[in-house]
């Protein structure tokens, strides 16, 4: 599994390490100007095979947009701040399709559930 760095600009927080799907979602989203800040969040590793695909899920969330990442077997949850959720979503799953990626969305009502169990 390779690694990628992101910190400055609208990275912010002390964890700048993320997966390749989850650093080019975030290189997509630095440059939109409606977004304010991005965060990137743990890494689960050592995940069961999706065989070879690559998925995000779009979560719409007050003031931001949640981005769920899955590689091969990792994971990562990046937090996109941003003044439009709609454009914001929009741009990230055009540029997530036409780079190959599997694409769902989901609501902060699904994730409350999710976290509950």
């Amino acid at each position: 599994m390779s690694k990628d760095s992101r910190s400055g600009g609208k990275y912010c927080g002390s964890h700048t390490t993320a997966i390749p799907t989850a650093a080019m979602l975030g290189d997509i989203a630095q440059k939109r100007p409606e977004v304010s800040k991005i965060l990137l969040g743990f890494i689960k590793a050592g995940l069961k095979s999706a065989n070879g695909q690559k998925r995000v899920k779009l979560i719409d969330c007050e003031g931001s947009v949640l981005l769920s990442v899955r590689d091969n077997t990792t994971n990562q949850e990046v937090r996109v701040y941003t003044a439009s959720n709609q454009e914001t979503k929009l741009c990230i799953a055009r540029e997530a399709r036409n780079n190959g990626l599997k694409i769902s969305f989901g609501s902060l009502i699904t994730l409350k559930k999710e976290v509950r169990l």
